[in-house]
């Protein structure tokens, strides 16, 4: 026997239980298609417009990962314009939406202007396909194409004013520092050349350019490389003083200084950006918002960075300029005959030299100031108006339905595997197979109603009113449980040959452990089968304690226990013969005894039997429920076969092994099987063209049956049991 995992279910399984519940499926597609209609019927259509800008090349700024070099940039290790994003996440910041969403409409203040602009802002979608790009695709969803578009072009047009309200700022406070320096640079250059009067008025010089006309020409390219040193200096100086003073740090530094180093001018112009970025952010929010802590955070560390860079750079200039000194020395040195009153001169000269190259430059950074006021082009360029298809984007109606109907296959899979892997109960021939030494023998369909003790009870008025006599057997019925009987009476024909030592009837005891499962409705269409085929069947009632079968019958109050008591010898005067079976003779279970187990097992039992077995070709015995009572064990002795009938779906998996045992152990050299009643039907059975007729037929043997014999069947009981 190949016991596999009880619980394991297999795909033909699954699709077995599928298929005979298709109706589930149907109900199933029914319904999720009406939700999927309904939502498509009550939600909006929504509308994709969508826009394309360029951050122009020359606003990209620079990455701190390439203060080593641009060596890198060819091949795509460090390269990012890292603009790009900072204008990515300008595009859908509150600082843009909120101003968007008061001119889209101007009556919206506080709490509302806010929920307004963060609604935009779940719709909106700003982002860079490609990091080597700088084409930025920005795209909104709205209920209204006209919405839609009216939302892009704001934010467009909102941004690119607040872009370059920044950029005035900015130039409007590098103007304000030239001015101050241009003034400063007036008084010194005034003083030097007041002294330098003084001091030729005081020792009658006039000009000493023929002196050192010789050493002047050396010494020309030295002074250049001196005032540019010192120019860059004090321009450095001048941006770590601001650095240092902690009241200025809400201020702008100084843009196109003129220092030559590209590190340092990339980072004060990153700074001012995202100065101007957290002030403007200050007007609607405090200063306790984690977006405005992180930005404080960024613009600390990059202040520490420009004023390292910057001390790095003056570092780097005095270095040069003691060089230079170091060389003017020398060629100082060659002059020495010269009057010192030249040599103080010189140097006189050379400071107003450096005051009016430093003064010259500032003009031409004013005037360059001037100019970028005037000339205002924003940082990026707009590519595609806002645009978009007339067709829906949102809700996709091929694929909500599509869903809808994966969902209604889904769920009823789901429940049929979760009802199959949680149940442990008995669900058809292959768990038998699998879990049980006794061969199995056939299966019985479930009809459409309960074949239990209680069932056949109920058709004679006992308890609530039956729904059928528990007949489904006869010569002129079609149905799928009539089919079914008939191949279970083939496959004992086949099972059994050659098995019986004798020529002559054969006997079969019918029994179950469990109540209600169709033991008696077995017992008895099975003689009806076997009769109908042709043999002479003796249906024996040895249920002593409930009498079912007799009580379905009509059958006289005289029977088996009659014969047991030895009130009577010849059973044969005791048979009952249904109507429309004239092959099936009934022996009764008689009056219910108070002692039934001392009664079978009395040899009259196995005297009965064996007598019968000369008259009739086939012997069917009914018993009462095993498990508890002793009564089918008794009856056993006496018999060729025992059938062991289980109910689909009632009887637990882990208990066939237990059966095989205790069978094992009772009666070693009896024929056992065991018959499963109650499964469903489906298209294993073949029964498909016979279950359209089962009902019209079936109802009218049932007629023909019960009609004549339900009115008398309620007069004798309850004489009975007045």
């Amino acid at each position: 026997m190949n016991k596999n995992s009880d619980s394991f279910i297999t795909i033909v399984d699954l699709w077995r239980m599928c298929a005979a519940r298709w109706r589930w499926f149907v109900a199933s597609i029914l319904v999720t298609l009406f939700l999927a209609v309904n939502y498509l019927i009550n939600t909006p259509f929504l509308y994709t417009r969508k826009a394309v800008v360029m951050v122009r090349e020359e606003s990209l700024g620079k990455n701190s990962t390439e203060k080593n070099g641009d060596e890198f940039n060819d091949i795509g290790f460090v390269k990012q314009n890292s603009n790009v994003t900072n204008v990515i996440r300008h595009y859908t910041s509150l600082d843009v939406l909120m101003e968007v969403a008061h001119r889209l409409d101007s009556t919206l203040k506080g709490g509302y202007l806010i929920n307004k602009a963060v609604g935009i802002q779940g719709r909106l979608k700003a982002e860079n396909d490609d990091v080597k790009s700088t084409i930025i695709d920005i795209t909104y969803r709205d209920f209204s194409t006209a919405e839609a578009e009216a939302v892009l072009t704001l934010i467009l047009q909102v941004y690119n004013e607040k872009w370059l309200e920044d950029k005035r700022k900015a130039t409007l406070n590098t103007s304000h520092f030239i001015d101050s320096r241009l003034k400063l640079l007036e008084h010194e250059l005034g003083i030097v050349d007041d002294s330098i009067a003084q001091y030729k008025s005081r020792y009658g010089i006039t000009d000493l350019q023929h002196v050192s006309d010789v050493y002047l020409q050396q010494q020309s390219r030295v002074d250049a490389d001196l005032l540019r040193l010192m120019n860059e200096k004090a321009m450095a100086e001048y941006i770590r003083s601001l650095l240092d003073d902690k009241s200025a740090q809400g201020q702008l530094l100084l843009v196109n200084s003129g220092i030559n180093n590209s590190l340092i001018e990339s980072q004060i112009t990153l700074y001012n950006s995202m100065l101007l970025q957290m002030q403007s952010h200050m007007e609607y929010t405090t200063g306790q918002n984690p977006l405005m802590m992180n930005l404080e955070k960024e613009l600390n560390s990059l202040r520490k960075n420009i004023h390292a860079n910057v001390n790095n750079h003056i570092r780097t200039i005095d270095i040069q300029i003691n060089s230079l000194n170091n060389y003017y020395g020398e060629t100082a040195s060659k002059i020495s005959s010269n009057p010192s009153q030249a040599k103080h001169l010189i140097s006189i000269e050379r400071d107003q030299k450096v005051k009016e190259s430093l003064y010259l430059f500032l003009l031409q950074k004013k005037e360059e100031n001037e100019i970028s006021i005037t000339y205002n082009p924003t940082n990026t360029q707009l590519i595609e108006p806002p645009h978009g298809s007339g067709k829906p984007t949102s809700p996709k109606r091929s694929q909500i339905i599509l869903a809808a109907i994966l969902l209604g296959l889904l769920a009823p899979v789901t429940v049929i595997f979760l009802r199959a892997s949680f149940d442990e109960s008995v669900r058809d021939h292959y768990d038998i197979e699998r879990n049980c030494d006794i061969p199995f023998l056939g299966e019985v369909p479930y009809s459409g109603r309960e074949h239990s003790l209680e069932s056949l009870l109920m058709r004679f008025g006992i308890g609530r009113k039956a729904k059928s006599s528990g007949i489904v057997v006869g010569p002129d019925m079609l149905n799928a449980s009539n089919e079914a009987f008939r191949v279970l009476r083939n496959n004992m024909d086949a099972s059994f040959a050659g098995s019986f030592m004798n020529d002559g009837g054969k006997s079969y005891l019918i029994k179950s452990t469990q109540i209600e499962v169709g033991k008696t409705f077995v017992a008895m269409n099975l003689a009806l089968t076997r009769a109908i085929g042709g043999e002479r069947v003796l249906f024996i009632d040895g249920d002593l304690r409930q009498a079912s079968a007799s009580r379905l019958w009509m059958t006289p109050l005289l029977g088996l226990t009659d014969y047991l008591n030895g009130d009577e010898e010849d059973y044969h005067k005791l048979l009952f013969k249904p109507n429309n079976y004239p092959m099936l003779d009934v022996l009764p279970a008689g009056a219910l005894p108070t002692n039934p187990t001392e009664l079978l097992k009395t040899p009259l039992l196995d005297q009965l039997i064996q007598s019968a077995k000369e008259d009739y070709d086939c012997i069917i015995i009914d018993s009462p429920t095993s498990g508890m009572l002793a009564d089918a064990d008794i009856i056993e002795r006496a018999v060729d076969c025992t059938m062991f009938v289980i109910r689909a779906g009632r009887f637990n998996r882990n208990h066939l092994d237990e059966i095989s045992k205790t069978q094992a152990t009772n009666s070693e050299s009896k024929l056992q099987y065991i018959i499963l009643n109650g499964v469903s039907i489906d298209a294993r059975y073949g029964y498909t063209y016979l279950h359209k007729y089962e009902r019209s037929e079936e109802d009218k043997n049932v007629t023909k049956i019960s009609k004549k014999t339900i009115l008398l069947n309620k007069i004798i009981f309850k004489k009975k049991s007045t």
